[in-house]
């Protein structure tokens, strides 16, 4: 039986996707952070033609790009919860509910409760899912901005890290930070930037499952979010480098 071309490249192809695949997480693991950051720079100083500008964005993109996963605290160690909230559900009335994402993340807090018995500061939609599962002494809700029509004001990150310390009088410990895992990272420097010693929780799975109904277009499926991630960072890295200049008088 001859084969034909076609079919003979179907093969060859599947076969190169399957090493690739089978390949490429051991290629991965045997580079190290160092030589995946010079790899990239080298890379970009011949599409940049700048080594300096290749070498800053090499960083950059390691550290903000490629990077997912903060620092963790062990249990033993916690001072106080500091939980973000991440999307919502939006009824037919126009009313706001928390939606399956925030009650994921509100199960995760009361878990790290109750292996600690220390103060929580949760996002609204986070502390309604709580409930009574919290004593009312150990909770406290940052709630955002009712508008004179009615409607809520969204809460910024950056608002909910403020909205933690002014509540907390400034001194939240060691503080374990959750969030959803993909906005993880972010809600951990964004406290760090208020002055919060933040965290992520050792030995916690964070919530990882997108609710296709969020109200947040942004929070509906993984890929849309990561890109939103990126450019969130992006974009805060640029206002960075905005104000350096800007403080250089240039």
């Amino acid at each position: 039986m001859q084969l034909s071309k076609k079919f003979i490249k179907n093969i060859i192809g599947l076969s190169f996707i399957s090493s690739f695949a089978i390949s490429a997480p051991s290629i991965a693991n045997t580079l190290t952070d160092a030589e995946l950051q010079n790899a990239i720079e080298a890379k970009l100083t011949v599409q940049l033609e700048s080594a300096d500008v290749a070498a800053y964005t090499a960083e950059f993109l390691m550290n903000e790009i490629l990077t997912w996963k903060g620092e963790e605290l062990p249990m033993n160690e916690v001072n106080s919860i500091l939980a973000y909230a991440f999307g919502n559900r939006v009824m037919s009335n126009g009313n706001q509910v928390p939606g399956p994402m925030n009650e994921a993340l509100a199960d995760t807090v009361v878990e790290i409760y109750k292996q600690t018995g220390k103060p929580v500061y949760a996002q609204w939609e986070i502390a309604q899912s709580i409930g009574d599962r919290i004593p009312a002494k150990h909770l406290f809700s940052i709630d955002p901005k009712i508008a004179p029509d009615g409607t809520l004001t969204y809460l910024s990150t950056n608002g909910v890290a403020e909205e933690a310390v002014k509540q907390s009088g400034g001194d939240m410990g060691k503080t374990v930070v959750v969030g959803f895992y993909e906005h993880s990272l972010r809600t951990i420097i964004t406290s760090k930037r208020f002055g919060i010693d933040a965290y992520a929780p050792e030995g916690i799975k964070l919530p990882h499952d997108y609710d296709e109904q969020s109200g947040q277009g942004w929070t509906r499926d993984a890929k849309t979010f990561v890109i939103h991630e990126v450019s969130n960072r992006a974009a805060n890295e640029r206002n960075r480098l905005i104000e350096i200049a800007t403080s250089e008088g240039k």
